[in-house]
């Protein structure tokens, strides 16, 4: 079951990394589609956090739980924010073309991430 979980986290993870990176890329080039934290696009930072989950996956790196654990925390703690900022009306997610704000998308990435790391260790 932790190798199936593993590879399930390369995947999950994989498809997050392209689906933010095109969203790192319209910002950079239009300017103005994430919220900005300190003064930096969220995009940008969830794009960081997605490439320390992938290096710790990698296994590159002797204690590499601690690099999951920063990634997916600082990310999930970003999309919980978007999320209830977008819900309650104060902060405006970038939606998909079919209107899903990408805070929720985000918020069930994380959840989804942190589940099969739980199933992995587990096994």
């Amino acid at each position: 079951m932790s190798k199936i979980a593993h590879f399930l986290t390369w995947i999950v993870a994989f498809i997050g990394l392209n689906s933010v990176f095109s969203l790192a890329k319209e910002e950079a080039t239009i300017g103005n589609i994430c919220p900005q934290l300190l003064g930096i696009p969220s995009c940008y930072i969830i794009l960081g956090c997605l490439v320390m989950i992938l290096i710790s996956q990698a296994g590159w790196l002797k204690d590499r739980l601690w690099l999951f654990i920063i990634g997916a925390g600082i990310g999930s703690s970003i999309a919980i924010f978007g999320s209830v900022g977008h819900f309650l009306g104060w902060l405006d997610c970038p939606k998909t073309h079919g209107g899903t704000p990408i805070c929720y998308l985000l918020l069930a990435l994380f959840s989804t991430l942190i589940f099969l790391k739980y199933l992995e260790r587990k096994g």
